[in-house]
């Protein structure tokens, strides 16, 4: 298990090869924040998905006979996003702050989405739904994908006793709300012993160097 009083936090607080990229899809989900207008739903889905390997046309069983992958965008994942709840959920996020109270709710937000993309693609889309929510309220949401998640596993092995409860909610994905409470309990745990505050990217930031060491 890696010792948090160890690291080097400074060197996690940018990433100089990704962080003009990520500021121009933060900048587009800022200035676009709601699903109203099918061109920027396609534009902010295709971009974060494709982006970081996370996208939204790959489906359960695809065949010959499905509807290709343009028509996809078009014809189900525009009108699958305006028609949902999210910009409603979205804007009562939009003003908190993350503490131990307001993490069911959030998760809810993550399960939801899951849920909806879920019907048109057959496939639970959990690494996809945690990167589109955090470009869009990054101060909310962590980065969930196989890399942080194994590198996870070099901080952590359990989520804390208080939040234990959490991933066992009925209106939450278990497998994301377990990694989000260890991410929480690692950003807070740094806190305390380096006397710094992390974000939510320069967290992923920590565990994406963690996991390339590896390699």
């Amino acid at each position: 298990m890696t010792d948090i009083s160890k690291l080097n936090i400074t060197a996690y607080k940018t990433s100089e090869h990704w962080d003009f990229g990520n500021q121009i899809l933060y900048k587009l989900c800022k200035d676009n924040f709601q699903h109203e207008r099918d061109d920027i739903i396609l534009t902010k889905v295709l971009f974060i998905g494709r982006i970081y390997a996370a996208a939204i046309e790959r489906r359960k069983n695809k065949k010959q006979t499905d509807i290709n992958n343009d028509n996809f965008y078009i014809d189900k994942v525009a009108p699958t996003f305006r028609k949902s709840k999210l910009d409603r959920q979205l804007s009562e996020l939009k003003s908190m702050r993350l503490t131990t109270d307001n993490i069911p709710q959030i998760l809810r937000v993550h399960n939801d989405l899951m849920t909806t993309l879920s019907k048109i693609t057959d496939l639970d889309k959990r690494s996809f739904c945690s990167k589109y929510l955090h470009f869009h309220l990054p101060d909310l949401f962590f980065i969930y994908d196989s890399r942080a998640l194994t590198a996870l596993r070099d901080f952590t092995s359990r989520v804390p006793k208080e939040l234990r409860h959490i991933p066992q909610l009925t209106f939450v994905d278990k497998e994301y709300a377990t990694f989000y409470c260890k991410c929480f309990d690692i950003k807070n745990k740094i806190e305390i012993e380096h006397k710094t505050k992390l974000t939510t990217r320069q967290l992923d930031n920590l565990l994406i160097e963690t996991a390339n060491r590896k390699k």
